[in-house]
């Protein structure tokens, strides 16, 4: 197996994915490891951006058969030599970008709320001065008319 590829199989564009279909083809073969980030699999850490070791239990090992040729690059992949890779597992990879982004929004809500009170208090603060500009207001218009 060539271990010559620079980038992740993430980053080939289609034309690239074309002319080093056999390479990819021996990449994918029998994936061990899953990109957290888009879903391709792979047998090798070095061939995606984010891998992810798959479980023992949903590692698939095709067969291959001498009569069944390969499609051609582009062509769609009839369902009993298509890898389906385990759901739970896509699941746990959707419910982590989930999670993320929970997380990211209850960080959002907390800084304004922080702001909000911040901004109270500090209408609580003009509020008290001007609460206290009017008694003194109301002391020299009394002191003013005696």
């Amino acid at each position: 197996m060539e271990k010559a590829m620079s980038k992740s199989l993430c980053k080939y564009r289609r034309a690239e994915i074309s002319a080093k279909a056999e390479v990819i083809g021996e990449l994918v073969n029998q994936p061990r490891y899953l990109c957290r980030s888009c879903a391709r699999a792979a047998n090798g850490k070095g061939a995606l951006c984010k891998p992810m070791h798959l479980p023992e239990a949903s590692v698939l090992s095709l067969p291959v058969a001498a009569s069944a040729a390969a499609p051609a690059v582009g062509e769609p992949l009839e369902s009993d030599v298509a890898l389906n890779l385990s759901t739970r597992l896509l699941m746990s990879v959707k419910a982590r970008k989930l999670d993320k982004k929970l997380r990211k929004l209850a960080k959002k809500k907390r800084k304004y709320e922080k702001k909000g009170e911040k901004k109270l208090k500090k209408a609580e603060k003009y509020q008290k001065k001007a609460e206290q500009a009017q008694r003194q207001f109301d002391k020299l218009l009394y002191k003013a008319s005696a």
